[in-house]
């Protein structure tokens, strides 16, 4: 753990106190450390409103928004909000605002206030919904930036023929973990049962493996959709398969040894060259 400077441990306990005093409640299992702590208060039967506090290189993170409790349930244990609160990616409804000065802290009592009147009288059913509605306006923007590239969408996948055989494929793969997105992009096969048999690669804004999609920022996503469009798929399309074939960084990720395709349009040489080194070192022995 890294020492936090006196000063923003200082500003941290204040906010403590502040949410103790408003009503909000600290889990009485999670083990709070100095980098981060959650608060939560009941509000309806199987809501909650959360606040969560973290620290980045010495700078204040606040997540927070509503809750359905019975989404964070565990082995049927109903005690497990009190026990250990909701992690920054399991809260139903969030937002998050970054503490750099005392006028960021005054946006960010006005944007947690406004929140809370918004929704804390909103039953279980209807946050679920509201979260739906805006999970479904998200991965529209996905949908919005490669239907004029010709790509054909099947729930979080978009898949676009590079020729009668080969597909480029984009994905918005949904973690297993959390509320959070991992994006694919890959050239495959029709028929092979090979994930990115032929090309795969992950992407993300700013490195951010899986992506929080409802605390990024409007302007971060769209600069990401612009530059993953221009800069990774229009690449893919407009360049012959063949070409592709002689790219290292294509297929470097090709591992079946052209066993799969009766015609194969990676580098032929690059597995000659693998196969005449593998011969050499079975004969040397």
């Amino acid at each position: 753990m890294k020492l936090i400077p006196t000063k923003i441990m200082v500003i941290l306990e204040s906010y403590r106190l502040e949410l103790l005093e408003s009503g909000m409640l600290e889990p009485k299992k999670f083990n709070s450390s100095a980098e981060y702590w959650r608060f939560y208060k009941p509000m309806t039967e199987l809501t909650a409103f959360i606040v969560n506090l973290r620290v980045y290189n010495n700078k204040i993170k606040i997540v927070y928004g509503f809750s359905s409790t019975a989404s964070v349930k565990m082995g049927g244990d109903e005690k497990i909000l009190t026990e250990y609160g909701v992690s920054d990616e399991e809260i139903t409804v969030r937002q998050s605002v970054w503490i750099h000065s005392p006028k960021d802290e005054l946006k960010a009592r006005i944007f947690i206030i406004d929140m809370y009147d918004r929704y804390r009288f909103v039953e279980k059913d209807e946050l679920l919904r509201i979260k739906k509605e805006k999970q479904k306006e998200f991965i529209g923007t996905i949908a919005k930036r490669l239907k004029p590239l010709g790509f054909k969408k099947k729930n979080t996948t978009w898949i676009k023929m590079l020729s009668e055989e080969y597909y480029l494929m984009f994905q918005a793969q949904k973690s297993n973990f959390s509320d959070e997105y991992y994006f694919n992009i890959d050239i495959g096969k029709l028929g092979s049962d090979g994930y990115g048999d032929c090309y795969y690669t992950r992407t993300a804004p700013n490195e951010m493996f899986p992506m929080d999609w409802q605390i990024i920022s409007g302007e971060v996503w769209s600069h990401f959709l612009e530059k993953m469009v221009q800069g990774e798929l229009l690449p893919l399309i407009n360049t012959p398969l063949i070409e592709l074939g002689k790219l290292p960084y294509i297929w470097s990720g090709c591992y079946c040894d052209r066993k799969r395709c009766n015609f194969c349009w990676v580098e032929h040489n690059f597995w000659e060259t693998k196969s005449m080194i593998v011969n050499k070192e079975e004969i040397r022995d």
